[in-house]
């Protein structure tokens, strides 16, 4: 196998780290998915984004339980491609674009840095708003900009993974609890975007997997704005 063709192979230990995150994902929503469901008020009252939520990163685990390819272009593919198949509702599709534009900007070959991260984050962002056709603020979408925000205003920082991922936690925090002073139906109801809830699940629940810590000692989410 050629230098170039190595660079490309996807390693069994690589796929392992791809079915912990998406696993460590998954349950932190369906902790949530109640508390989730319970902040639903945007577009439409209908009390479901946690459960699509969970429908769509469970395509994504039931993907990676099957035999992939060893090419790394081709992983991608396939899981961009199963997540969108797979999402339920505006919150799922959103998502499944989330995760295919940040797998698109994934670096040829391992590992992943910051650097590298900040790069996934915004094509993750250039993509989620692309799916919409009248993107609104105060939504899932306002948090992945602030992520992307975030990522990119560290960039001459120097931070290891683990340390921009604690960043990106923070900020994501303290966008989903804007999130209700962006949108009068929230701010009515007292609660934040029940998406942007979703997402930032799923990034707390990825970086406490990344950097070791144990789920149990995951913050709770500040889910209903004070």
């Amino acid at each position: 196998m050629s230098d170039a063709e190595t660079d490309r192979a996807v390693t069994a230990a690589e796929v392992e780290v791809l079915r912990r995150l998406a696993r460590a994902a998954l349950e932190a929503l369906e902790r949530e998915r109640q508390r989730i469901d319970g902040l639903n008020v945007y577009p439409v009252p209908d009390g479901d984004t946690g459960a699509n939520l969970v429908l769509t990163v469970r395509a994504l685990v039931n993907e990676l339980e099957t035999p992939l390819s060893s090419e790394r272009p081709l992983v991608h593919k396939n899981l961009a491609r199963a997540l969108l198949m797979g999402a339920h509702g505006n919150s799922g599709v959103i998502l499944s674009q989330i995760v295919r534009g940040a797998v698109e900007a994934a670096p040829a070959a391992p590992p992943v840095d910051a650097r590298a991260l900040a790069a996934m984050l915004e094509r993750a962002r250039e993509a989620a708003y692309a799916a919409v056709q009248r993107p609104v603020e105060g939504t899932m979408l306002t948090l992945m900009r602030e992520l992307a925000e975030e990522a990119r205003s560290r960039r001459r920082e120097k931070l290891s993974l683990e340390q921009l991922l604690q960043r990106l936690v923070e900020r994501g925090e303290e966008a989903l609890a804007r999130t209700s002073d962006q949108l009068p139906v929230l701010r009515e109801n007292g609660v934040v975007d029940a998406g942007a809830a979703g997402l930032l699940a799923c990034l707390q629940a990825i970086a406490l997997e990344l950097t070791g810590e144990q789920n149990e000692q995951a913050p709770r989410l500040h889910l209903v704005s004070a």
